[in-house]
């Protein structure tokens, strides 16, 4: 496309093709992490007290009604085997349904969704106990500020870079000045010229008749 002078070249779209960049990497990262919300949430732990529990998924958290120290727990599997448990690294609790459960143990590796056999002794702190899946507390937590993050960040910039696109485009679009600047009255050589029809030559003089001269009677 070819341009004349005066008329203002076409706008670049690099920065609108970044924000619109921006915006579909802003809402994949957004549904990738709403999609880890949900399979991490926390549920609803089963209580022990029957003495078998069913995990739908794999993984074993062992949770209390009150925070214990040294948990009195054991698991075993279908087969009868053991299944080794170990205390979480920090505190770690869940609230659902308005009560509150603490993290006491989780197993060792990773077991496989079946039935599984717990016990806890506990004559002490008179804690209620119940087990489900392995869940992670700061996974879900993470989840939630990768979704709000991902969402304001890409967002954010996809809006700033199409806001500094409009920007040019309207100082671009603008229109120039292509008369040439006037002189203010009084400058050189801006007098009107005088009316009437111009003409730079001038008739010759008449004849010089100097006339009787009454001091010289001999002229008359």
């Amino acid at each position: 496309m070819s341009t004349y002078p005066g008329q203002p070249t076409a706008p670049k779209k690099t920065l609108t093709w970044i924000a619109i960049a921006c915006f579909a990497i802003g809402a994949l990262l957004t549904l990738f992490f709403i999609w880890r919300i949900v399979q991490t949430v926390p549920e609803s732990p089963q209580s022990i007290e029957g003495g078998v529990v069913h995990l739908k998924e794999e993984g074993l958290t062992i949770y209390s009604s009150v925070p214990v120290l040294n948990p009195p727990c054991e698991a075993k599997n279908a087969s009868g085997g053991d299944v080794p448990l170990k205390a979480p690294t920090g505190s770690e609790q869940i609230t659902i349904n308005d009560e509150t459960w603490y993290v006491v143990a989780r197993s060792v590796d990773t077991v496989p969704a079946g039935d599984y056999s717990i016990s806890c002794t506990d004559d002490t702190t008179g804690a209620t106990y119940a087990a489900g899946p392995k869940s992670s507390v700061v996974a879900f937590v993470l989840s939630i500020f990768g979704a709000i993050g991902s969402f304001l960040i890409f967002f954010i910039l996809g809006g700033v870079l199409l806001t500094i696109t409009a920007v040019r485009n309207r100082r671009r679009n603008r229109p120039t000045n292509t008369y040439p600047p006037q002189q203010p009255p009084g400058a050189p050589g801006n007098y009107p010229p005088p009316p009437g029809p111009q003409n730079n030559t001038f008739p010759p003089p008449p004849p010089y008749n100097p006339g009787p001269n009454p001091d010289r009677p001999q002229d008359r």
